[in-house]
């Protein structure tokens, strides 16, 4: 009876586990102290939490006396192998106890991999106030929403004409241009330099919003002696100059003036410049809007709230519906998913799960947007299931339908011309993606012994003359969020799952009274071998529990539960490897009758 309940058990929770993959790959982390001796009080210190070791959960510490300033504060989209897990956020353990320190938390634009942390840091950090720009403000506010929080989030808005005095620490703002409205750069004037950070950015002197970005305020820092330039190095690799969003727009209007059906595209609900372009050439071919997915809806509406989206006069953007007209040849809808989420909108189409819309032939689905690394596999299911359904599916590897929102090597090269800083510290991406960054600094003249390579808790300090990297590093694990779940145990927790998408599950079953065996050992395994010797393996493995077993009661007959099962468990690894050649993990339960 315990064991077919036991099996029961076990069938319904391995259900969990879909992904199948071939190689483990759990971040390794350098090698970090989480207590390190305090600093000199009068030295400058940049900390980066997040964001240099990946692409995401960008989240950086300035520190100055008894002044803290934080610099955004993302989230990271769980790579292939993070099985089950919904998001990264940063480690502020290093902050913990120097909450009354923070003057303020600086955001440069809304994207979730540098706001979408807030909501789960902020009471923490005991609701330090945020100022953003007003889109993101809007942005931070519906984020927010979802979420249960004890108090009000402070939010005050800047623009990029702002000023503003933090403890010692004096911030301005710059606007850039990105893949989102309303993006700033910041300044940092401290007493031991001026520190620059660019945010996402790229140059584009046609933009998709009109909005040029300050150019000329960022030519004047030119000549006021900055100490260090924080700058974006997502595209370091990609030669050449970014492509204009006009270039994109022509490219999309002849797409959408030639279907002969309806068109589907799918896009970051965040690109609302590029939604606007969408709209107005929507209009233009007479064609009814419709939009699906949550996140989309409520940008939208929020975007047009605030000015940020207009729709021209005698046009409607329709929500889905039963029955609707978005099923007609002259529709366009505007969906997410262009990610391949597992319960996004276009995923669903994709697989006929949708509720309104179902995919045709004649159909054009247009994914409008680049993969983030990671989610090319989940791309490339969903187009193919597009395609098996007869519809025609578009990405930029046919043509231009999206450019990415980061500077090219052009951009980075003009950015460094523009600062003209003492020192370059490439941020925002992967070791990769910095060193790239730091190639182009040497060629525009930086020594190198002035461009600083950071990684995820490194200490950065200045003295105003110069800036080096401190021999310790700050602790900045991975911190999982799964469902309502905050866990700080990655390491262990992404070994177990991999390890059972790898190598499947034994449970292995000790009954005892009195710390006596009753009966033989019951193995259960699921996602271990299919053979058609596998009965006789297990109840080979499950002789050798109980050999293990009455081995260390033996030695110990005071031996506590958690002992025996550990000892039960390696023995049972080292047996199991050299018979199979596999690792699964191993659960031993003692049941006492």
């Amino acid at each position: 009876m315990i064991k077919e309940t036991l099996e029961k058990w076990l069938n319904k929770e391995t259900n969990i586990v879909k992904s199948q993959i071939t190689k483990a790959n759990i971040p390794q982390r350098i090698p970090q102290k989480s207590n390190i001796k305090p600093f000199d009080s009068n030295l400058l210190r940049v900390i980066p939490l997040g964001g240099l070791d990946e692409v995401g959960k960008n989240m950086t510490i300035v520190e100055y006396g008894n002044d803290i300033i934080i610099i955004d504060m993302g989230i990271q989209f769980p790579e292939e192998d993070m099985l089950g897990i919904d998001f990264v956020i940063p480690d502020i353990s290093y902050l913990k106890g120097k909450e009354h320190r923070i003057k303020g938390i600086l955001i440069t634009h809304g994207h979730l991999d540098h706001i979408g942390g807030i909501p789960y840091l902020i009471e923490k950090l005991n609701f330090p106030p945020i100022y953003a720009t007003r889109l993101t403000i809007e942005l931070i506010k519906k984020r927010n929403s979802e979420f249960r929080l004890k108090k009000p989030v402070q939010l005050k808005e800047i623009n990029s004409n702002s000023k503003i005095k933090l403890g010692t620490i004096w911030a301005e703002f710059f606007r850039v241009n990105h893949s989102i409205p309303d993006c700033v750069g910041i300044i940092l004037n401290t007493l031991k330099g001026i520190l620059v950070f660019t945010g996402d950015f790229k140059f584009d002197l046609a933009p998709a919003d009109n909005t040029q970005a300050d150019i000329a305020k960022m030519g004047s820092m030119g000549s006021k002696n900055v100490l260090a330039l924080f700058s974006d190095s997502t595209n370091a690799l990609v030669p050449g100059k970014s492509i204009s969003e006009s270039k994109i727009v022509e490219n999309l209007d002849g797409l959408i003036n030639n279907a002969k059906g309806r068109v589907i595209i799918a896009s970051f609900s965040s690109l609302l410049g590029r939604i606007q372009q969408i709209i107005n050439i929507a209009v233009k071919y007479n064609r009814k809007i419709y939009v699906s997915g949550s996140s989309m809806e409520s940008n939208i509406e929020i975007a047009k709230k605030l000015g940020y989206l207009k729709v021209p006069k005698g046009a409607v953007i329709h929500k889905m519906k039963k029955n609707g007209s978005h099923n007609e040849n002259d529709t366009l809808i505007l969906t997410t998913g262009s990610q391949g989420e597992e319960i996004s909108s276009l995923t669903r189409m994709a697989k006929g799960e949708h509720a309104h819309i179902k995919i045709r032939h004649g159909d054009t689905v247009i994914l409008s947007s680049s993969p983030i690394i990671g989610n090319e596999r989940a791309i490339s299911r969903v187009m193919n299931d597009l395609c098996k359904r007869g519809a025609r599916v578009i990405s930029n590897d046919i043509v231009d339908v999206h450019i990415s929102g980061h500077a090219k090597q052009e951009d980075l090269k003009m950015m460094i011309n523009l600062i003209k800083p003492k020192y370059l510290i490439p941020v925002h991406g992967e070791l990769v993606m910095r060193i790239g960054h730091k190639d182009l600094g040497l060629k525009m003249g930086i020594k190198e012994e002035n461009i600083i390579i950071l990684n995820n808790g490194s200490i950065l300090l200045a003295d105003g003359q110069k800036a080096w990297i401190h021999k310790d590093q700050i602790e900045t694990k991975y911190i999982l969020v799964e469902g309502t779940g905050i866990s700080s145990s990655a390491h262990q927790l992404l070994q177990d799952r991999q390890t059972l998408a790898k190598n499947g599950i034994i449970v292995v079953l000790l009954k005892i009274h009195n710390k006596r065996l009753i009966g033989k050992v019951d193995t259960i395994s699921r996602g271990f071998i299919y053979r058609e010797d596998t009965d006789k393996i297990l109840e080979d493995i499950g002789e050798k529990a109980a050999f293990a077993f009455n081995t260390i009661i033996t030695k110990d007959k005071d031996a506590k539960y958690i002992d025996i099962k550990r000892f039960v468990k390696v023995r049972l690894e080292s047996h199991i490897h050299n018979i199979t050649s596999k690792s699964p993990l191993i659960m031993p339960l003692i049941i006492n009758l």
